[in-house]
């Protein structure tokens, strides 16, 4: 009867929640660190200036420009030819819609067929 009595008091101590426990930090351990003051007594947040940030900003840009992977010259003719014939048949199917429009309320407005 002990036997049972000690393992529940182990699972019990094994399932306690981890105070103020990092769980996915290696150095969960180690004591927070203050942070550091700089000559003014202040706070230093270690912010970056205005220029780096731009310079960065730029990088991260040509960074994935990189890795693009763009299209051949070929690709993108047979592409513009396939985009300019659709627009083309939607420009013509429009224009049918509205002369056919134009056509029904001209003829009940009561102006007759022209």
């Amino acid at each position: 009867m002990s036997k049972n009595i000690k393992n529940v008091e182990e699972s019990s101590v094994i399932n306690q929640p981890l105070n103020n426990a990092e769980l996915g930090s290696d150095n969960a351990n180690l004591p927070a660190t203050q942070p550091k003051k700089g000559k003014n007594g202040k706070k230093n947040d270690n912010k970056v200036g205005f220029g780096t940030r731009v310079k960065n900003f730029f990088k991260g840009i040509v960074s994935e420009l990189k890795k693009v992977s763009w299209p051949t010259a070929g690709k993108v003719f047979a592409q513009f030819g396939t985009v300019c014939f659709v627009v083309l048949i939607f420009v013509l199917i429009i224009m049918g819609f509205d002369s056919l429009c134009s056509w029904l309320l001209k003829l009940l407005v009561g102006g007759g067929v022209a």
